[in-house]
């Protein structure tokens, strides 16, 4: 499904870096590189693409159950996203369930135990925020769980988004950056990109930080 316009389900309009994102053909995709540039929202847009399909289901995810609930993360903006819209909200199962059926859920893999979790499910758009905090072989235990029933137009995919740094740096790096070829997308962002966020106000706090965090958070550098 190519995005051209915001739809009811993403309010916003999103950046030039963002719809080409959304608009990527690859089952997995990075979105990846300084801070600022629109990650987290993306993978939020990109699971909301195929909300109005009965079968689809897609699944968020954050290393640790806290990180989810963080102001101005994933579960916040997804709720003023989707508060108010005919789209409803389960506390109990940290899912939104859409009109046509279809289902968009919160989780997270802080442990090797947390992969059970998932075992047996189904989905067809899985998204990592900060996946540079997930060990590989947590990346690709989940990727088991992109399935889609025979003959289904929705595409399965995964998604991520991240800054470099984190005990994910170097694999993250390999799969996505140096070695993806064609199989894997890896879209670069910087603070440039996101036009709504006060750019000097957040580079200047940028500054503040040691020269290598401040490398990789200010200018994406891998």
């Amino acid at each position: 499904m190519l995005i051209a316009d915001p739809s009811p389900w993403v309010p916003i309009k999103p950046t030039a870096k963002q719809l080409a994102f959304l608009n990527l053909p690859h089952r997995e995709a990075f979105y990846g590189g300084a801070a600022g540039g629109g990650k987290s929202l993306s993978l939020l847009a990109a699971a909301l693409q195929y909300v109005d399909y009965p079968t689809y289901s897609a699944l968020l995810l954050r290393r640790t159950h806290p990180s989810l609930a963080m102001p101005g993360g994933l579960l916040d903006r997804s709720h003023a996203w989707l508060d108010g819209t005919d789209a409803r909200w389960s506390a109990l199962n940290a899912r939104w369930y859409f009109p046509s059926g279809a289902t968009l859920t919160f989780g997270f893999l802080d442990d090797d135990r947390d992969l059970d979790r998932y075992a047996g499910a189904d989905f067809q758009y899985i998204g990592f925020d900060e996946l540079t905090q997930f060990p590989e072989h947590r990346y690709r235990r989940m990727l088991a769980r992109l399935r889609r029933l025979a003959g289904e137009p929705i595409p399965i995919r995964a998604r991520c988004a991240s800054n470099p740094g984190g005990v994910g740096h170097e694999w993250v790096k390999q799969w996505f950056i140096r070695y993806g070829g064609s199989e894997r997308a890896f879209i670069p962002a910087t603070l440039e990109d996101n036009p709504y966020l006060d750019q000097a106000e957040y580079s200047a706090q940028l500054e503040l930080l040691d020269p290598v965090t401040r490398e990789q958070l200010r200018h994406g550098n891998w």
